[in-house]
């Protein structure tokens, strides 16, 4: 009895001979993918550590791919989900602190999904779809199916999902804070922005948003609002500068009270007291560009981000 038990649990995901497709600078480089195995009463078992499994789901009929990182855990232990959105050409690459973000899932028991973008969108899409309900839902049903095939494989807390991105990733990141805020509790990203004026936004649950951006990122400008690359990604319309972006989810969730402090490296902007309990909070680099910071005021950035998310529910 024990070892068909010890058997089950790690055969929540099982090979199925699939293939998947990233590409990479041009060329598309062909992969082996696992489909999950489907677990009656998942909460009712424990599971075993997996690390950068990759995994395909179907999502209105087409294949999807994610990496797939599990922490072992006891029968009836309730694992939170983050999904992280790479920056733009990054679907084969490590997403950013990748190994301390699993070694961090596994200490504190929650599930890493590390979402890969299609492969063959052209340029006036861009890898993730952004501006919702003026292109397509793709990318927020691709969001809502990993946790809905994860929910059957594992005891998932659905009142702790979250989000984090990179880059194109942390506009992502928006999508999922103004169109899934029923489901997910609370999005963190570096390096991104949104839509100065987003075709919908209407929140329907608790959502908080911590932003980090390098003041000298020379990618995605800090201060100013900018036309997303002067139409390439039509539809998408001008982007907004992140203090502005801030102030946005500030007067959205209602907040408050407002608070700053700077210093020569640092400016932290924390907007509370929040409909819903929420919080939005910002830092702002002096002297970062576009990549990702190992740390941030002392604190490693996988777990500043972390430390916010766990904070919040829905």
């Amino acid at each position: 009895m024990r070892l068909v038990r010890s058997l089950l649990l790690v055969s929540l995901l099982i090979s199925a001979s699939l293939v998947g497709c990233i590409s990479e600078e041009g060329t598309t480089v062909v992969i082996d993918a696992e489909s999950l195995l489907e677990v009656e009463n998942p909460c009712l078992q424990g599971s075993s550590a997996i690390s950068q499994t990759m995994t395909e789901i179907i999502v209105n009929g087409e294949s999807r791919l994610f990496r797939l990182s599990a922490p072992s855990s006891a029968a009836g232990i309730e694992l939170p989900i983050i999904i992280a959105f790479h920056g733009g050409g990054g679907a084969a690459e490590d997403f950013q602190q990748q190994g301390e973000f699993d070694q961090l899932a596994e200490q504190e028991k929650f599930i890493m999904a590390y979402a890969i973008a299609q492969d063959d969108r052209t340029a006036s899409e861009g890898e993730w779809y952004l501006n919702t309900a003026a292109t397509s839902s793709d990318d927020n049903d691709f969001t809502d199916a990993i946790v809905d095939e994860l929910s059957k494989s594992y005891c998932i807390n659905q009142d702790r999902l979250y989000a984090i991105g990179y880059s194109l990733g942390s506009m992502f990141t928006y999508e999922v804070a103004c169109q899934l805020n029923q489901r997910f509790a609370a999005v963190a990203s570096f390096a991104g922005t949104m839509p100065v004026q987003p075709e919908t936004c209407d929140m329907f649950g608790s959502m908080s948003v911590m932003h980090i951006h390098g003041k000298l990122d020379y990618i995605i400008d800090y201060d100013d609002d900018w036309d997303w690359k002067d139409g390439e990604h039509e539809g998408v319309g001008t982007m907004s500068g992140v203090p502005g972006m801030i102030d946005y989810w500030g007067q959205k969730l209602v907040c408050q009270t407002s608070d700053t402090n700077s210093d020569f490296q640092l400016e932290h902007i924390i907007h509370s007291q929040c409909s819903n309990n929420a919080r939005v909070e910002h830092y702002g680099l002096e002297f970062q560009e576009h990549t990702w910071p190992d740390e941030i005021d002392g604190t490693a950035t996988y777990q500043l981000i972390w430390n916010f998310l766990s904070d919040f529910t829905n």
